[in-house]
């Protein structure tokens, strides 16, 4: 299936033999089947360099020109002020004369707006270039899209792998432009998905890899701030629909317009006198008309607030899917679930977002006394419930498309400024795997970042006891692990020479935390944790991390404890890893025979300097560190740590 995707991406025979070796996905792979990689694709940071350096030299040429342009409007002012003057004192010239600068002027103004307009949008492209370059510089952190409100209250993996917040994986791939996208990409780091889509995923991030004019595009696009609300406008899509009694739709058009004939025929001398009662009536009848309509108009107009903001940028993103060219069957389908109505999904949001805007209008207390006699307003209201009946399903599917692209798009990008990373290899297998080659942390720079090569198997090698000196890189392994199986399972590019997965449900106890609130002490937290991590390991296949397991109680409880529950793990066909200070701990080992090996971390002294290689060693560690780091930073003076020693 693998091969036949890569068919229709790559127009390049597919290897024989491929297509029963697995879901295939690997930079060498792609290699093979005649993809292009080019300079822009291997170094990344020299093509956004160069594009930045165009970007900044066509933005002061903006503002020159702008300059420019505010001399030029102010000699036409000042021109029309002379003109009009001599014209209306001497009589030396025509008035007419004062059109000219007055033209002038209102065709300045009109090319100031747009150079504005242009240089807000090369003002985007530059914003775009300049955090890539962040990225690419291990400078990123704070700078994004944290996606703090996207994090669930429990789950067994977001918050001990810092999947979100400053300086977290979502920051990392985030630069979705609107709420459903950001959704969208969280959804999926949260649920692994099924290898097959998993698959049709790799292949369209593939495809956008490339596409750095596409992105640069999505990027300049004008777009309100307050985009980051959220899925305002999913909401507000699925909220319940406002109804309108279809004589009430009728009367809000028959009245103004028997109200504007009445005026005109009176207006043209047709009429007699009594005209006068009759638009009278009218217009009891409107006013009357207004008021029992009040609360839906106005209810209407609240819950458009929001989904505002986004309506202005929904469209142009929308028009940029529904006239691309794509050739992967995932993009193709994406695209046709906008084409395929009967209008382009990008027309109609701009004619409801054209009725929106409208509806704004009415704020202005003038407009909206002019505008009344013709009940605008409640027409409006009228409409913009009319249309969201009648897209509501389409209004979904449009969104859906739009998020899941969007989530795409941001890990294309993601691709494209780390072409180290590969994609995993999918194994559609009964037990748990997780075999890799050259495993990095996918938040570190890529110049510091250490990587080790690991093995996890359901049939063999099930657990890996890590014992380590503090601060050595026991938790960074494990989040290391965690991660890049996150990413494997969302469809991403991984931080690995070589990865093989296969579908895994994932359960870490890491991050554990106490609560006042809910009166429950670290070790509860932990021991609930642990009790989910074991429900779902006899239902799915399970990666299970666990950080200084039930750190909480005594030595002789934690022995038994975690014996207990590694076996339980290991009995239903899970596979993990678990650090541990204490090294009685080691010996878990041993009741697992060839199911489970010791690895460890250790430090190194330079002098009186403690150093770390953070690389991992088989075996258990032979010696602690934790009364060197105390007496290093003043806890203990060093006749304490001798004494100790």
């Amino acid at each position: 299936m693998g091969g036949h995707l890569f068919y229709s991406l790559c127009h390049t025979k597919t290897k024989p033999g491929l297509e029963n070796s697995g879901l295939p996905m690997s930079n060498s792979e792609f290699g093979r089947r005649g993809v292009l990689v080019n300079a822009a694709l291997e170094f990344p940071e020299s093509e956004y360099t160069h594009r930045l350096d165009e970007r900044q030299r066509q933005a002061t040429g903006i503002r020159m020109l702008h300059l420019r342009l505010w001399i030029y409007l102010i000699v036409a002012v000042l021109a029309g002020i002379v003109i009009a003057y001599v014209a209306l004192t001497s009589h030396i010239i025509s008035t007419l004369w004062i059109l000219l600068p007055s033209v002038s002027a209102l065709s300045i103004v009109q090319s100031l707006a747009k150079n504005s307009r242009t240089h807000s949008r090369v003002q985007r492209i530059l914003n775009f270039y300049e955090l890539g370059i962040a990225r690419l510089r291990g400078k990123w952190q704070g700078r994004g899209i944290g996606g703090e409100e996207l994090q669930p209250e429990t789950h067994p993996y977001a918050s001990d792998l810092d999947l979100f917040g400053a300086g977290s994986l979502f920051e990392l791939l985030c630069t979705a432009r609107t709420g459903i996208g950001r959704a969208m990409l969280a959804n999926w780091l949260l649920n692994p998905a099924e290898c097959v889509e998993v698959t049709a995923r790799q292949v369209a991030i593939a495809e956008l890899r490339g596409m750095l004019d596409f992105r640069e595009d999505w990027a300049s696009v004008e777009g309100s701030e307050l985009d980051q609300v959220g899925a305002s406008v999913c909401d507000w899509v699925g909220a319940p629909l406002t109804t309108f009694l279809p004589h009430a739709q009728i009367l809000a058009i028959l009245l103004p317009i028997c109200l504007i004939g009445l005026s005109i025929f009176a207006g043209i001398g047709v009429l007699d006198h009594g005209w006068r009662w009759g638009i009278a009536l009218l217009a009891v009848l409107e006013t009357l008309l207004a008021a029992l309509l009040l609360k839906k108009a106005k209810l209407t107009a609240a819950n458009l607030v929001l989904p505002s903001f986004e309506l202005a940028l929904l469209a142009p993103l929308l028009e940029r899917i529904e006239t691309a060219h794509f050739l992967c069957p995932l993009l193709k389908s994406l695209q046709s679930r906008l084409t395929a109505s009967s209008g382009r999904p990008s027309k109609q949001i701009r004619s409801l977002r054209l009725w929106v805007w409208l509806l704004g209008l009415r704020q202005i207390e003038y407009f909206a006394v002019l505008t009344s006699p013709i009940l605008l307003g409640t027409n409006l209201v009228i409409l913009i419930e009319r249309w969201r009946q009648k897209n509501r399903e389409g209004m979904a599917r449009w969104l859906d498309s739009l998020g899941q692209f969007e989530a795409l798009l941001c890990m294309a990008r993601f691709y494209y400024e780390n072409p180290d990373h590969t994609f995993a290899i999918l194994k559609p297998r009964s037990f748990a795997l997780f075999q890799a080659e050259a495993l990095g942390h996918p938040l570190l720079d890529r110049q510091t970042c250490v990587r080790c090569d690991l093995g996890l198997d359901g049939q063999g090698t099930q657990l890996i006891m890590v014992s380590g000196s503090n601060m050595s890189g026991k938790s960074t392994l494990l989040r290391s692990v965690g991660m890049n199986a996150v990413l494997a399972l969302a469809g991403a590019p991984v931080r690995a020479a070589r990865l093989e997965i296969s579908p895994l449900q994932i359960g870490c106890s890491m991050a554990i935390q106490d609560s006042l609130l809910k009166a429950k002490s670290r070790f509860q937290a932990e021991v609930e944790r642990l009790k989910w991590i074991l429900t779902l390991s006899r239902t799915s296949c399970t990666l299970f991390l666990l950080d200084e397991v039930l750190g909480g109680t005594n030595s002789n409880d934690r022995f038994w404890g975690a014996g207990a529950v590694i076996e339980q793990l290991a009995g239903s066909g899970a596979v993990g890893l678990v650090t541990t200070h204490d090294l009685a701990l080691t010996q878990i080992v041993k009741s697992l025979d060839a199911r489970a090996i010791n690895v460890h971390f250790e430090e190194h002294y330079q002098g009186d300097e403690m150093r770390f290689d953070y690389r991992m060693r088989p075996g258990v560690l032979t010696h602690t560190n934790g009364l060197n780091v105390m007496a290093a930073l003043g806890l203990l003076p060093p006749s304490k740590t001798s004494e100790a020693e």
